[in-house]
């Protein structure tokens, strides 16, 4: 069987070509990536580059130093990688393979799928409830006694839900294997799970610079655990995938994070705004959403609307006719001009 692939968006240039726009008026409200610009990394990037003729140091302990400082837990508990992506698949090579079994709660982020069976292992999924997406807790914590991987994306993309820690607990420990937390949102929801892993060893807590950091182009990602399983990964991990100056960015932002936590609050607060301006349009927005993106209900529409808005140079997140979401678009919280140039054209395309 071959092995499921990623599917990208079409780039900027591509949108912008094809519609006959300037690229600077397309707006990425599918990436979930952050609307504020980087210039503080600037005077960084000078003395870094001085040594771009050189690899970087494969073993990363400064920045491995860095990530341990600011969750909270020691440098011999984190492996870094080329953003979560990365990290998801060094966990995949390590952990599974023909014979062996993965599970996850649907719908969810796409590449525990991919990462599951590009090793050739099985792939199970019990489903979110309809229609608020609650967690099945207990179908969960089933799955998972009979699994060898069980991934959880927390809070959970796409839906935006933010299970709770009773319900998380239950499905760890009823898990046979491995769980794993992909903790990529947890900036907008202050969770720190340092004191889980302690609870835990059969735990691994993925974290990403891409979104509450706004590091997504610079690909830093970590996994927090034990350390016999921090070991397993460093087996299996190449050995410069993190490039100097993504390396030194990073140890930047986490030396600084109150940048972070400004970039998070600003967007908690647009997210409010956008949602109720969103509302007003007549939108059907799912509630309680706990991440940097909403997810609304829009029906048959939903791919024709996607279409209509890429034309205006509007890119949102749109589910193949076969998702448990194809009836729905998902709409990063950007600036507040874009998030009204969003609505204003939502607008005139749906009176």
């Amino acid at each position: 069987m071959t092995a499921p692939r990623y599917q990208w968006q079409p780039t900027t240039a591509d949108i912008a070509a094809r519609f006959g726009l300037t690229p600077d008026r397309v707006v990425r409200f599918d990436h979930n990536t952050s609307p504020y610009p980087t210039e503080w990394v600037h005077p960084l990037i000078a003395p870094m580059s001085r040594n771009l003729n050189e690899y970087p140091a494969a073993s990363y302990a400064d920045l491995r130093v860095a990530a341990a400082g600011h969750y909270g837990v020691l440098p011999e508990n984190v492996v870094p990688g080329a953003g979560v992506d990365e990290i998801l698949l060094l966990i995949a090579r390590a952990y599974l393979g023909p014979g062996k079994r993965a599970t996850t709660v649907e719908p969810t982020y796409p590449l525990y799928e991919i990462a599951t069976l590009q090793t050739g292992a099985e792939f199970r999924t019990v489903s979110y409830t309809r229609p608020d997406f609650g967690f099945p807790a207990e179908a969960a914590a089933d799955a998972a006694a009979t699994s060898d991987v069980t991934w959880l994306c927390v809070p959970n993309n796409p839906t935006g839900h933010r299970q709770r820690d009773d319900d998380i607990a239950q499905v760890v420990g009823a898990a046979r294997g491995l769980v794993v937390i992909d903790a990529a949102y947890a900036e907008y929801t202050g969770d720190r799970w340092a004191t889980w892993l302690d609870r835990f060893e059969h735990l691994i807590v993925c974290h990403t610079l891409s979104k509450g950091f706004g590091l997504a182009g610079a690909r830093v990602g970590f996994a927090l655990a034990h350390r016999t399983l921090i070991d397993r990964l460093d087996a299996v991990r190449p050995p410069g995938s993190i490039s100097t100056l993504s390396a030194g960015i990073a140890r930047a932002a986490l030396a600084e994070p109150q940048r972070m936590h400004r970039h998070v609050d600003n967007t908690v607060t647009e997210r409010s705004r956008f949602q109720r301006g969103l509302e007003d349009a007549g939108i059907d927005v799912v509630p309680h959403t706990a991440t940097n993106f909403l997810l609304c209900e829009f029906g048959d529409a939903a791919h024709p609307l996607a279409t209509a808005l890429m034309q205006h140079g509007l890119v949102v997140r749109s589910f193949r006719q076969d998702h448990a979401l194809h009836g729905f678009l998902r709409f990063t919280v950007r600036s507040r001009d874009e998030n009204a140039r969003l609505i204003d054209t939502l607008r005139s395309i749906t009176t």
